[in-house]
């Protein structure tokens, strides 16, 4: 796979990526399941929040659909690794398909229970641990290595152009539609969602995109393991990303709503507007990091990416003014997203393709527990508010940052 002839590798620009046939049906397929995300995240804690009345159970919903992270997610790298990976991709999506048209029928007959909500919610977060190990060990086979870093740049700006636009496409349709008719509309996004996969031709001279049906599934999946530990870098890039997911990602779910009803005082569209820029700086982060054509010195760019991202979110903990606040906002999305972009691409670079869906997965346990983080995230903010919880928490970011660089030779010599 090269290069196409008008393109010089010294000067890639930031959309080279979307010039392979293969890479812009599969961004097309993200641009698209990443908006019907966005919109179901709006959806569905309000239609548990309308059936129940609780808080509790918007909490409970939200975590039953990450469990499945946890629950499938190495499972998921196996799979991937051993079938075809658009076809893995494929059947995914058609059962996140499915989902939606059963809560579609469900809420347009009048039929739906609570238990429906649980349950579809589960289903769908199971689809997605299987989807995205398999959709990320894609991407080596679509664009060659120089345009890796670049590739998954644009894959992250198509989730956070849909970050900024998805949500908000949902609160307008609200207006003028009902709950099933927006699952309905999901369903039907996610029609052509499945018709880009379809349209996928993956490079065949990768090793690892065969079927490998030699072997059990347990078989390869001991072998990941021991593929891992015999190269700690990557075990190391995953300790560091669980920082962030741990420590940093739960300021979205817990603290910017009580930042903006507390400290603030901005009241609940305030506390989408601190949303909002959050999407901003990601979707900056992501294109910043697409426009880059080389990068050295890249494990001190992540613990750099870190420390600010740490101290953007002490400076968010510590602002009164609405201004500063959505600066550190602007500036801890950017941060985020441009950490998550390297550290994935870096994963793929330094594994052998037959091993990608397995490594890659790590960093869906790491998505799992982002509920701890959200536990850990509550206690502090209920114990001692949110601005000295969230400053505890952007300490224990920047303490163990560092920590790691200092224990880690390998992390410092990451070119």
């Amino acid at each position: 796979m090269k290069l196409p002839a008008d393109s010089d590798k010294r000067k890639l620009t930031t959309f080279i990526a979307l010039k392979f046939p293969g890479y812009r049906y599969l961004w097309l397929g993200q641009t698209g399941h990443s908006a019907t995300m966005w919109m179901e995240q709006v959806v569905r804690p309000l239609l548990i929040l309308e059936l129940t009345g609780s808080a509790l159970q918007v909490g409970l919903v939200v975590s039953i659909r990450m469990i499945p992270q946890l629950l499938f997610g190495l499972l998921a790298g196996v799979i991937a690794d051993r079938y075809d990976k658009r076809k893995v991709l494929m059947l995914s999506q058609t059962i996140t398909l499915l989902t939606h048209v059963v809560m579609a029928t469900l809420l347009l007959t009048g039929n739906l229970e609570v238990w429906h909500v649980y349950v579809t919610a589960f289903i769908a977060g199971s689809s997605m641990a299987f989807n995205q190990p398999a959709r990320q060990s894609l991407v080596p086979r679509l664009v060659p290595p120089e345009v890796l870093l670049n590739a998954f740049s644009l894959n992250t700006a198509a989730m956070n152009i849909t970050r900024v636009f998805g949500a908000s496409l949902a609160g307008i349709l609200l207006i003028f539609f009902n709950y099933g008719q927006v699952f309905l509309l999901n369903a039907l996004i996610f029609v052509f969602v499945i018709w880009t996969t379809y349209k996928i031709k993956m490079n065949k001279n990768v090793p690892g995109d065969t079927p490998q049906t030699q072997t059990t599934l347990l078989t390869d999946f001991t072998d990941g393991f021991r593929y891992i530990l015999r190269n700690p870098v990557l075990l190391y890039l995953v300790a560091l990303a669980l920082l962030l997911f741990i420590f940093g990602l739960p300021y979205q779910q817990v603290f910017i709503p009580l930042i903006a009803l507390d400290v603030l005082e901005i009241g609940r569209s305030g506390a989408g507007w601190l949303l909002a820029f959050t999407g901003v700086g990601a979707l900056i982060g992501s294109l910043t990091i697409a426009s880059v054509t080389q990068l050295k010195g890249r494990g001190f760019i992540l613990m750099g990416l870190l420390l600010v991202f740490g101290a953007s979110l002490g400076l968010l903990a510590q602002s009164r003014w609405f201004a500063i606040s959505a600066l550190a906002l602007v500036i801890t999305g950017g941060t985020a997203t441009a950490f998550l972009t390297l550290t994935t691409s870096l994963l793929l670079e330094k594994t052998l393709p037959a091993y990608h869906g397995r490594v890659v997965s790590l960093m869906s346990l790491d998505r799992g527990l982002v509920s701890l983080g959200a536990i850990l995230a509550g206690a502090l903010a209920e114990s001692l508010g949110p601005r000295y919880g969230l400053t505890i928490l952007a300490g224990a970011c920047i303490v163990f940052t560092v920590l790691m660089f200092l224990l880690f030779r390998s992390l410092r010599k990451i070119s």
